[in-house]
């Protein structure tokens, strides 16, 4: 198990060749959405690799999520979210949508809904369905029907950003990939930034721009 920093510090030391410096090349925050963005596509590669039915627990988030928006007249309750990865056009990041208690999911609803049908089934149902929509700025929102009392639910899954999950702490909680994909990380991230010789953006007016990597 890893704390993010510990990632990052394993990156800027084989980027300066084992030299630990405070006065990095590059900043944390841009190796740690470069962290997240190569986490994303390698766990999804290595599912589809794979062909496999389960995930890695280490990869998984859990949060409790509360309604925005409650419209009595569709049925329906509706939760921001952050964005799960994507595994492939069938397949993504959410494990778990359900009750908070963890142990009653909510069934996804078929993407092939008409909104005709899918009345239809929901009024002929007493089941709770789900489903989600993209948002902008990396956010989707999870749309729960049959329910408009619901105030709050339980999401398991995959997130594309793990430092985006409300409550995730990156000086505490450690960092949601296995020894596998951390090393599969760091070796990405390093390429990526050696091959692009590029740094974030030094906007501070101060006379110590760093220098760009040769």
């Amino acid at each position: 198990m890893f704390l993010l920093s510990e990632i990052v510090d394993e990156i800027k030391k084989t980027v300066s060749n084992g030299v630990s410096s405070d006065e990095s090349r590059f900043e944390d925050l841009f190796i740690e959405t470069k962290i997240a963005g190569a986490r994303a596509v390698l766990i999804s590669n290595y599912v589809n690799k794979n062909n496999i039915d389960w995930l890695n627990e280490s990869w998984v988030q859990t949060v409790d999520m509360y309604y925005v928006e409650r419209d009595k007249e569709c049925n329906l309750v509706k939760f921001e979210c952050p964005s799960v990865i994507t595994i492939d056009a069938h397949n993504d990041g959410f494990i778990y949508v359900g009750h908070i208690n963890g142990l009653k999911p909510f069934v996804r609803s078929r993407k092939s809904f008409t909104t005709l049908t899918m009345h239809r089934t929901f009024k002929n149902s007493k089941q709770i369905f789900w489903d989600f929509q993209n948002l902008e700025r990396g956010k989707q929102q999870i749309i729960v029907y049959n329910n408009n009392r619901l105030e709050n639910l339980k999401v398991r899954g995959i997130f594309n950003n793990p430092v985006e999950v409300p409550g995730f702490r990156k000086d505490a909680d450690y960092y949601p990939v296995d020894a596998n994909i951390k090393r599969d990380i760091v070796e990405m991230v390093v390429l990526d930034l050696l091959r692009g010789g590029r740094v974030a953006p030094d906007y501070i007016s101060d006379s110590q721009d760093k220098p760009t990597v040769k």
